[in-house]
């Protein structure tokens, strides 16, 4: 074997080892994310129907009229 071809073997080696690792952990990282939308999806539904509620608290509140005063 020619010395390029072990250097250019040991490099695709040392670069496998590496990504490989680097790729197993943003995976693990990915699979938790996917777990944990569940609980996000459920906290933005929870989230938008408190603003919803205040929405409505602040229209009419902001739409209320004011009976004249009595004379």
């Amino acid at each position: 074997m020619s010395p390029e071809l072990i250097a250019i073997i040991t490099a695709a080696i040392a670069l496998a080892a590496v990504i490989l690792p680097g790729q197993h952990a943003m995976r693990r990282d990915i699979a938790g994310l996917h777990r944990d939308l569940g609980g996000l999806h459920r906290d933005m539904a929870d989230l938008r129907e408190r603003m919803a509620r205040l929405e409505g608290l602040f229209e009419g509140f902001t739409r209320r009229e004011t009976a004249p005063p009595p004379a």
